[in-house]
């Protein structure tokens, strides 16, 4: 689903809610709810899982849902549906 990671796409789920990506990993893609336009520079010096570890202090863009094909909860993080369930309403930034 190769859209879908791109940072800044926004996408509706299957109960209506809308969302942003802010976050893409083996776990998952993070979605911040509303719709947004991140700057590509506020993710610079991130590394690693910012889900869980290594998120800059108050950082803005903490994910608030993951979409996974598993379903399965993540460390708290409410996993709202499958990749393949969403609309894409924006691809990424630039669409």
């Amino acid at each position: 689903m190769g859209i879908i990671n791109k940072l800044g796409t926004q996408v509706k789920i299957p109960d209506g809610r809308v969302g942003t990506v802010v976050y893409n990993s083996l776990i998952g893609v993070g979605i911040k709810w509303g719709l947004h336009n991140p700057k590509p520079e506020d993710f610079e010096g991130t590394t690693g899982n910012t889900v869980t570890e290594n998120a800059p202090e108050n950082w803005k863009w903490e994910p608030d849902a993951l979409l996974r094909d598993d379903m399965k909860e993540l460390d708290g993080m409410e996993c709202v549906c499958k990749e393949s369930e969403v609309k894409i309403l924006r691809d990424g930034l630039g669409g």
